[in-house]
């Protein structure tokens, strides 16, 4: 669902290349547009849904065109490149890491093109090569009439670290062999995943975009691998609020899968039958109801009714991690399933999940922020006391260690300095008739959870030992 396609501009790419038994040439340049364009058209007709930005790189790296679905638009931009200096891998990589965390998050997965001469083979494979940081595959598409001499001097096409392979147009370099080389990567890369969506006797052929992808885990003594079925089945529905907000590994849309036939008999028919797909997201947005589905052996996904806007809505597949403890507030998933010997019992309406035996203690002081609005009422807490110091000193320290080791717990070290400002701006807006107790107690708070240590969860922060008492200028 998301496409970088970056482009070499260093001066090799100003290579003439003669087109045999005619007299045309093109610069490489000129044959990486074209391949560019034979790309867009077939993401036109087959994957409309798919984002795509380009950059182009030389000794450093630039993004042309951020991520967008108007491709007519990057086809005009790519017309105008001009050259640049030498050819310089490393920046690609960072500059592709940055444009993809800043666009979406390193959990999205995203394929990149890189269009580029023959050095490649051996500029790929230098050690100062970073991976990807999100999941996803480079292939890269070396236009060059010597590029055999440096694949010969490698076993394979494949790049190190997992970073992709490298695939080749067919020699000579002309126009039909760039296209041709340029189809065949879509067709690999950008094939739609068709499952069955099954509940009970109702079923739907559906396409999931982007494709989800295995998922490999690392156990103890193993390393565990799970695939996706083709055949996604629904054993149940639960209120949205149960759920709230999982951790996920992906989200795919669902569409009903069309049916290509020539036929227009068959098409009209295809075109009347109802289909179970829009029934699902439609009594889901209604209800306000999650259907949990079975995706393969101990393995369950969420379907929701997903919407980026008031008006326009769509099915949702969340893929939740592999094992029946994913939600863990709702415990097995396989016990949120009633057997028939349970639905003769007297207790059938029952809230499930069922309510266990054991009474647990909640009176803990771990903080959850599930919404924005749990941490937002943590941090004005904490203003509210610090205006009222000095005689809300203990509180105020108490909370702010508090919501400093929860920070720390979630690796959200944004919000120490986030609240470091918070205080500063407090602290500059006191009213004059103030304490100057709360001025200092503030001031050192800011300045507290601005050092190093604050990261360190062991540690607590004390209030600043001041000259002044409490009854003092009251």
């Amino acid at each position: 669902m998301a496409t970088v396609i970056a482009i070499d501009l260093s001066v090799s790419m100003l290579r003439d290349i003669k087109i045999k038994d005619t007299k045309e040439s093109f610069t490489l340049l000129q044959l990486a547009t074209h391949g560019v364009n034979v790309l867009l058209d077939y993401l036109a007709i087959h994957s409309k849904l798919e984002f795509v930005a380009v950059v182009t790189f030389s000794s450093t790296c630039d993004v042309l065109c951020s991520f967008t679905r108007d491709y007519d638009l990057i086809k005009a931009k790519i017309t105008q490149l001009e050259f640049r200096t030498n050819t310089c891998y490393p920046p690609v990589i960072q500059t592709i890491n940055y444009l993809v965390h800043s666009e979406w998050s390193n959990s999205v997965t995203c394929q990149v093109i890189m269009i580029t001469d023959g050095n490649c083979y051996e500029g790929l494979r230098k050690p100062d090569m970073t991976p990807f940081l999100f999941p996803g595959k480079l292939i890269v598409v070396p236009l060059d009439q010597v590029s055999s001499l440096y694949k010969n001097n490698y076993d394979s096409n494949k790049l190190p670290n997992g970073l992709g392979y490298i695939s080749s147009p067919e020699l000579p370099l002309t126009p039909s062999s760039v296209a041709k080389a340029f189809e065949k990567i879509a067709k690999e890369t950008y094939v739609p995943y068709s499952a069955m969506l099954r509940c009970g006797h109702l079923k739907s052929d559906v396409h999931l975009i982007p494709p989800p992808m295995s998922y490999t885990k690392a156990a103890d003594f193993e390393i565990m691998t799970c695939c996706i079925s083709s055949e996604l089945n629904i054993i149940g529905f639960i209120e949205s609020s149960k759920v709230e907000c999982p951790a996920t590994l992906s989200r795919h849309l669902v569409l009903p899968q069309r049916i290509l036939d020539e036929s227009s008999e068959t098409n009209e028919a295809s075109a009347k039958t109802p289909s179970f797909c829009v029934l699902l997201h439609g009594a889901l947005k209604v209800e306000n109801m999650i259907a949990v589905c079975q995706l393969s052996s101990n393995w369950y996904g969420l379907l929701v009714s997903w919407a980026d806007n008031k008006k326009k809505s769509n099915l949702m597949l969340i893929i939740l991690e592999p094992g029946t403890n994913a939600i863990p507030w709702l415990g097995d998933i396989r016990n949120l399933t009633l057997s028939p010997t349970e639905l003769c019992k007297s207790d059938v309406d029952e809230i499930q999940p069922t309510k266990t035996p054991d009474k647990r203690s909640y009176n803990q002081s771990q903080l959850v922020w599930i919404k924005e609005a749990g941490l937002q009422a943590d941090i004005q807490k904490i203003l509210r006391q610090a205006r009222k110091m000095p005689d809300k000193i203990p509180s105020f320290y108490k909370e702010l260690n508090r919501i400093r080791k929860a920070a720390i717990a979630y690796s959200f070290n944004d919000l120490l300095t986030s609240i470091a400002d918070l205080l500063d701006i407090e602290c500059s807006n006191l009213p004059s008739g103030t304490h100057p107790d709360c001025a200092l107690q503030l001031s050192h708070a800011a300045m507290e959870l601005r050092k190093p240590l604050a990261m360190d969860p062991k540690l607590t922060i004390t209030p600043m030992i001041t000259k002044y008492a409490q009854h003092d200028l009251m």
